[in-house]
């Protein structure tokens, strides 16, 4: 009888049994993937709540709506990337990047400065002082500003083959959208923009990656604009996860992060940049930009020049910018001479590469993205 009961009892307690077991490899199995994730000696719990800050800052683009930066243009009509059609290396990356980040890309083809003949040399260029390097890379972003013009486009964003992004992307400028078209709020109006954008309908240019910033209250002698034309109106994207900590912001050439609180991007009209990593155009934008840069003369690299085209607001231009940059140029693994088609560089090889300025970089990332894991820190506070 004893044993009789006994079997019966363990028959009845089978399914709790079962389910206790079920629970504890969930459990076990958890706590392994979340160990495989750790970055170093990164702990669980500071995973967890940086998981944890993220998914909350992710839910205030849902909460707000979803807007048109998610789709597969980020909110314009395309996305360009200006390369050298041998450059396969950096077209591989950047086309799985953006697979994987949720967007298309459409290739320019970039130009070699010594195929341009001196009759096609824009006025004030002088091949002994600036370097046929130079002189390519004004050419390609000339191509890809006039097929803007050419093909009616509403507006594009372009950039330059070897960027990097944040894996979180399109929230970030679903948080930066609201926070340019406050900043419009202070220019003329447009009447040329016939369909409505994400990030507004009263811009020019989004300046959305460069490496240096200068505002315009502390723009060096040379580079200074009359005081009445100055604009130091800035809006603060606060509690940003995906801002690095205030050791690995680089680039502020102007300012100092302490006078900001900390994960903080501060949206403004560009004084002086430098770098042309990534920027948008919309079609009124793309012809002040043509003429300007085009037809006005060229006689230093293409980015000085955009950065005098906001400046000094030519023909009316008006130009939102970002900092901590959305795009930054990413540094791979290998031969340091590969990183850019204009500049030289070393021959000594690259052991770890990294990006400055992105926390959660989509090109490091790649290997946990294709499995379908967590994307890890490039820094720990």
């Amino acid at each position: 009888m004893y044993t009789q009961t006994v079997l019966r009892k363990s028959r009845q307690d089978f399914p709790r049994i079962l389910f206790l077991a079920a629970a504890a490899l969930f459990i076990c199995t958890t706590w392994l993937s979340l160990g495989s994730l750790l970055l170093g000696s990164r702990s669980i719990r500071g995973y967890v709540s940086s998981h944890i800050e993220l998914t909350r800052w992710a839910q205030l683009a849902v909460d707000h709506g979803r807007s048109d930066v998610f789709n597969a243009t980020l909110g314009f009509e395309k996305v360009f990337v200006i390369g050298l059609p041998e450059r396969t290396d950096k077209r591989d990356a950047l086309s799985l990047m953006a697979s994987m980040t949720g967007f298309r890309l459409t290739w320019i083809d970039g130009v070699r400065g010594s195929s341009i003949p001196d009759k096609a040399l824009p006025f004030g260029w002088d091949r002994k002082v600036m370097p046929d390097t130079n002189l390519g890379s004004w050419r390609s972003h000339i191509n890809a500003i006039r097929l803007i013009v050419e093909d009616g486009l509403s507006s594009a964003l372009i950039m330059e083959d070897d960027m990097d992004w944040d894996v979180h992307l399109k929230t970030q400028l679903s948080q930066f959208a609201p926070a340019a078209q406050t900043l419009e709020e202070g220019f003329h109006h447009n009447q040329t923009l016939a369909s409505p954008s994400p990030y507004g309908r009263d811009w020019d240019l989004l300046w959305l990656g460069s490496c240096a910033t200068t505002f315009d209250a502390q723009l060096p002698e040379h580079l200074r604009i009359p005081e009445a034309e100055r604009d130091g109106r800035q809006v603060l994207i606060r509690g940003d996860p995906t801002v690095p900590s205030e050791p690995h912001v680089l680039g502020n050439l102007s300012f100092s992060w302490r006078d900001y609180p900390p994960r903080t991007r501060v949206v403004y009209v560009p004084g002086d940049n430098i770098c042309s990593f990534a920027y948008a155009l919309i079609a009124a934008g793309a012809r002040k930009a043509l003429r300007y840069l085009g037809l006005e003369g060229q006689h230093k690299p293409f980015d000085n020049h955009l950065s005098d085209l906001c400046r000094l607001r030519a023909d009316g231009m008006r130009c939102v910018a970002v900092v901590p940059s959305l795009f930054v140029h990413h540094r791979p693994r290998g031969r340091v001479s590969g990183d850019s088609d204009i500049g030289g560089g070393s021959d000594d090889v690259r052991e770890l590469g990294f990006t400055e300025n992105i926390l959660y970089s989509t090109r490091l990332n790649l290997a946990n993205l294709i499995r379908g894991l967590e994307p890890e820190q490039q820094w720990e506070d």
